[in-house]
This record gives structure tokens, C-alpha cells and sequence, in this order.
């Protein structure tokens, strides 16, 4: 396409790396929250770092902790904070147009997390969305999480379908997701206009999967990102400025693949950008993991949840 000429590569170096596959984890339920499919969502124990996290608002901050939200009507929230740190831990939501929202917090923890079918009065909702009203000032940690919002498929019509897995708004502190499905929402997967890190993810969701606007980041490692066929994968866009994609042993392709023909290099085919839009997309290939591994850290390595029915001959 003519808008290519605008997409810098910055320092793609080639790197050998083996498909990241899906391994079971030891299964554990929330309170009141049996779950008729195992195979949405599997729980797992916190890291050191989340449990630190969880300590602390225990006793200075807001911890929720095995709640769940049933469906209901007028637009509603799951959970809504506007202010403080929090931990939410073992959280189910069904049936909103919202799950968390995040507005004025400082650090928050959300660890084990679900979220299935947006409903809303609009076409508007996402499973996680960050200073939908006022910024966000402390960083915000997505752990282990499940959102699908089973619409009926990708839809470029924003007059009728304008939702995501995950909304980023710009000014918000940065956003850490790690092992998070992003599936089912008829716009993206993920639309950040801030600064988002992930790991061990897995976005196939709407007519694009990943939209990255000007003045914001993505860096992201150990992950696949697939579009559905017909449709793009990344987007940039948004005006003046430059929109940054930072990748690490991730994999790209069609929904409907084998494992096998996913690629480890963002192809052409996948990047969208407007021609008359003026902003200055940069993509890197990494040739080192870019977070931190260590036992204390929130990067514990996590292997990436491949749900069922995306890649041929794949099992969540």
C-alpha cells in the first residue's frame, strides 16, 4: 500500500525464535464463581510482586477480592475506581458494557480476571479501559486475565460498533499486561493512545486487532497477534507524531492458521495506515527480551493461552 513509504523499521534484527504454546495451570475458583467451561479461564497464584501489591492494599489501599458481576442492563460498570491504589483480585464480569474502569487511580493490581459478552445501549464497552474520565497516576497491572466480548465479528463501522478488549485514553500512567487474552470485540483488541507493555498475550479481535495512536507505545513480547482474514492486524493513526511498536518473539497471522505459519516479523500485509494521515509510525523487532525475568519481578514467565477455534490444531 502507498502510506508503507511513512513506516520506519528501526534496527530488525532476525531472530530464531519456537511458537509460544498454551500449558495447563493449576485450576482454583473464586468464591461464587463456578465457571461451566473450564476452558475459558484458568486462575492462577500470584507472584511475589502481586502479592506485595495485594499486602499493601489490604492494609492502606482497596482490595476486592472474589467478586462477581452478573449481567445488567443501562450501560453498567463491573468495577469502577476513581481514585487511590487498589488490588482486584478474582474478578468475573458478564453482560456489561464496561468491566474495570480505571479513572484517577494510582497503582493498581488486577489479577485473575474474566470478563465475557459487552452489552451495552451503544455501540461502546471494552473489558478494561484506563482514564475514560480522568488519568490514571500510577501504573496499572493486568495479570492473568480473560476478555472476550463474544460480538459477532469484526465491524468497520464505527457508527455501529466502536469496542475493544482493552482502551487505553492518552495521559494515563502506563499499562503491564501479562498472560491476557484480548479476544471478540468488534473494533480492536487493544486501542491505546498511551503506553502499554505486554507478555505472553494473545489478540485476535475486530477489524484491528492492535491500534496504536500517535504519541503512543507498544512493546510487547512472547505473544501472538492475529487478524481476521480481509482485515489488518496493527494500525497507526491519529494525527501528527510518532507511534511506536516494540516486538519480541511474537508471532503474526491469520485467524484460522496452523502454528506453523504464523510469522516471526510483522508482515506488510498487517499494517494499516491511513495515506493522508501525517502520523510517523516506528517499528522495532527486538533481538533481546525486553523485561525483567527476575523472581520479584511482574514479568515471571508466563506461556502464551492460544483459546480454541484461532489457530488450526490448537487447544487453549
Amino acid at each position: 500500500m502507498g502510506a508503507r513509504a511513512n513506516l520506519i523499521y528501526v534496527a530488525a534484527a532476525s531472530l530464531s525464535v519456537g511458537f509460544v504454546g498454551a500449558e495447563a495451570v493449576s485450576q482454583t475458583h473464586f468464591a461464587k464463581a463456578p465457571y461451566s467451561n473450564p476452558e475459558l479461564f484458568r486462575a492462577e497464584p500470584l507472584s511475589a510482586f502481586e502479592q506485595a501489591l495485594l499486602a499493601r492494599d489490604r492494609k492502606k489501599g482497596t482490595a476486592q477480592e472474589n467478586q462477581v458481576r452478573e449481567t445488567e442492563g443501562d450501560n453498567s460498570r463491573g468495577v469502577a475506581l476513581g481514585r487511590g491504589d487498589a488490588a482486584i483480585v478474582g474478578l468475573s464480569v458478564t453482560g456489561r458494557k464496561y468491566g474495570v474502569s480505571l479513572d484517577g487511580t494510582g497503582t493498581v493490581l488486577i489479577k485473575n480476571y474474566r470478563f465475557l459478552e459487552r452489552r451495552s445501549n451503544d455501540p461502546f464497552g471494552s473489558g478494561l479501559i484506563l482514564g475514560q474520565k480522568t488519568k490514571t497516576t500510577g501504573e496499572t497491572w493486568l495479570s492473568n486475565a480473560w476478555i472476550d466480548l463474544k460480538e459477532a465479528g469484526p465491524n468497520p463501522d464505527y457508527s455501529r460498533a466502536n469496542n475493544e478488549a482493552v482502551t487505553v485514553e492518552r495521559g494515563n500512567a502506563p499499562l503491564n499486561i501479562r498472560r491476557t487474552v484480548m479476544i471478540g470485540a468488534q473494533e480492536s483488541g487493544l486501542d491505546n493512545k498511551g503506553d502499554v507493555r505486554i507478555d505472553a498475550s494473545f489478540i485476535a479481535s475486530g477489524h484491528r486487532p492492535m491500534r496504536i495512536w500517535n504519541g503512543a507505545s507498544v512493546v510487547i513480547a512472547n505473544s501472538t497477534v492475529l487478524a481476521f482474514p480481509g482485515f489488518k492486524g496493527v494500525w497507526f493513526g491519529g494525527g501528527q507524531g510518532v507511534a511506536r511498536l516494540d516486538y519480541y518473539n511474537c508471532r503474526f497471522g491469520h485467524v484460522g492458521d496452523r502454528a506453523d505459519q504464523l510469522s516471526s516479523s510483522l508482515p506488510d500485509w498487517m499494517v494499516a495506515k491511513d495515506e493522508d494521515d501525517p502520523v510517523t509510525p516506528r517499528v522495532r523487532k527486538l533481538e533481546r527480551d525486553p523485561f525483567d525475568r527476575g523472581p520479584d519481578s511482574f514479568w515471571v514467565p508466563a506461556s502464551t493461552p492460544v483459546p480454541t477455534g484461532y489457530l488450526k490444531g490448537a487447544n487453549s
